[in-house]
């Protein structure tokens, strides 16, 4: 009996909690239509760009005629500092338009580049096939005519998915959201709550504490399925987010989304637990999001930044989150195989968890 009237309870404190933040206006704002409009800019931006990116393999002479070039056009951004694999991994993707390899022969001096073009990048694996051609005919008409060609264009074409920018953005501003629902909503929450002393009162009510920071938790995750959903969905069907595994992969992105809420609601408990007045409130929570918002790869690729800095990122809750929902929904990725990422965050959780029970305030 007294496990039923639990229950009961629970439900009807997750229903309050529940319609408490719908109703909400900053909690609407900043959960759902913040996110869209990020969603909704970048996607009508697209990934234009004035130059085309050239990965240079490593088997590539970074020297000579023909790479002296190559350097000189302004339409081409040769790429140098990633490995083979990576290169070929953002080839696939339609990141990079080519792959090239200069080589030349020591006895005969005949120049031959090979080139690897990718379906996902098909305009500009052209345009770049079309400048390559140019150097080739180019270094051949200086020579005899008549004579044997001095250097060759070898083009192969490697099967890929297009990689939009959509496609990068989505997860980071999804999961920007999770993260206000988690740190903001509930900390403003139970600060009204304990300032109101009504925490207090049911503190000192039969209802278990557990019940009453369970509803906390169960009211965040019914929120957090509605920004889910709706997210991809206007990503998708409007904007072309690639879902590889369509509904498969939606539903794991949804699981992904509720451990990275329940990782964020615990350091939204930690916050509501050092700040004592609303005044603190957004010191202390920007203190927790911003560095995410900004190093998690949300809006710009780690390897951007410099190398301390890439190590502090990739230790992030926020960026185990972001790798794990784009190798999902573009790589095809099960949750098996983000183990890593999710391992992550269930660290995080651990320790946020364990300092809020130790730190956590009713008064």
């Amino acid at each position: 009996m007294k496990k039923q009237n639990n229950i009961k309870k629970l439900i009807s404190l997750t229903k309050y909690n529940f319609l408490s933040t719908m109703r909400n206006p900053s909690a609407l704002f900043f959960g759902f239509l913040f996110p869209l409009i990020f969603i909704l800019v970048f996607g009508l931006l697209g990934q234009s760009s004035g130059k085309y990116e050239v990965g240079v393999l490593s088997s590539s002479q970074k020297s000579g005629s023909v790479y002296e070039t190559l350097t000189k056009i302004e339409a081409l951004q040769l790429i140098t500092d990633k490995n083979d694999d990576e290169l070929k991994d953002a080839l696939k993707k339609g990141q990079l338009a080519v792959l090239v390899s200069v080589s030349q022969n020591a006895e005969t001096q005949k120049v031959t580049i090979d080139l690897q073009t990718s379906s996902a990048s098909p305009q500009g694996g052209a345009i770049v096939s079309n400048i390559l051609e140019n150097i080739t005919n180019s270094i051949n008409g200086q020579a005899n005519p008549n004579a044997v060609k001095v250097a060759s264009l070898n083009i192969v074409n490697v099967e890929g998915r297009r990689y939009n920018q959509i496609d990068f953005i989505l997860p980071g501003q999804l999961n920007f959201s999770l993260l206000t629902t988690g740190v903001f909503t509930i900390t403003f929450s139970l600060l009204t709550l304990r300032k109101m002393l009504v925490l207090k009162r049911m503190y000192a009510t039969p209802t278990p504490k557990g019940v009453i920071l369970m509803s906390k938790v169960l009211s965040s995750m019914m929120v957090a399925l509605l920004q889910a959903s709706l997210i991809i969905a206007v990503g998708h069907f409007a904007f072309g987010f690639t879902l590889v595994n369509g509904l498969l992969t939606y539903l794991s992105m949804l699981f992904l989304a509720l451990i990275g809420l329940i990782v964020f609601l615990g350091l939204g408990l930690v916050v509501s637990s050092l700040a004592d007045s609303e005044d603190a409130v957004s010191p202390i929570a920007n203190l927790v999001t911003l560095p995410q918002l900004i190093l998690s790869g949300a809006f710009f690729p780690i390897d951007a930044f410099p190398d301390f800095l890439q190590t502090i990122a990739r230790l992030l809750p926020m960026t185990f989150l972001n790798d794990a929902m784009r190798s999902v929904a573009f790589e095809g990725a099960s949750l098996i195989d983000v183990w890593p990422k999710m391992l992550g965050l269930a660290v995080w959780g651990i320790i946020t968890y364990v300092v809020a029970v130790r730190i956590f305030k009713w008064e």
